[in-house]
């Protein structure tokens, strides 16, 4: 995985982890909402994957990689409509303290907008099929608008 830093900000990302037509699979399972005036809440624009063997296949390779023993606590496919964003934020703040890492597989990149983002300034332009992997109770980071079209991601919250 390549390392992506800046200040005391890491992200780590594999390009290409899921094909085209994996990634498809999984944005099929998860409705179109399109423009909102404001955002849906969570409920309405996720769903719980946890049991899928993408958890497995990701679970085993972050493993490998960086000699951890990671543990799924939830796998989500959320959807980030047109005109969505999430402000800088940490997990630590949001009431995930049961976990620590964060991973995204982007599904789809033909939205505009939607970047990755932190608070020391690594911007990440969501490509398809590509991982991330991060600390996610120490890296303040967001999501800028979205635009055009859907962003739709799988989340991994790790224990």
């Amino acid at each position: 995985m390549k390392k992506i830093f800046s200040g005391t900000n890491e992200v780590y990302i594999q390009k290409k982890f899921l094909s085209k037509k994996e990634c498809n699979k999984y944005f099929k399972m998860i409705h179109d909402i399109g423009h909102r005036d404001y955002d849906l809440e969570w409920d309405k624009r996720m769903i719980n994957i946890t049991k899928d063997p993408i958890t497995n296949k990701v679970t085993l390779f972050l493993n490998k990689i960086f000699n951890l023993n990671l543990i799924a606590k939830d796998v989500e496919i959320q959807n980030w409509h047109i005109n969505s964003s999430s402000d800088l934020h940490n997990h630590k703040s949001v009431g995930r303290g049961d976990t620590n890492y964060n991973s995204l597989i982007y599904l789809n990149d033909d939205f505009e907008g939607g970047h990755f983002i932190t608070k020391e300034g690594i911007r990440i332009k969501p490509e398809q099929g590509m991982l991330t992997f991060f600390n996610g109770q120490k890296l303040y980071h967001g999501v800028e608008k979205t635009f055009k079209k859907d962003r739709k991601t799988i989340i991994f919250w790790w224990r």
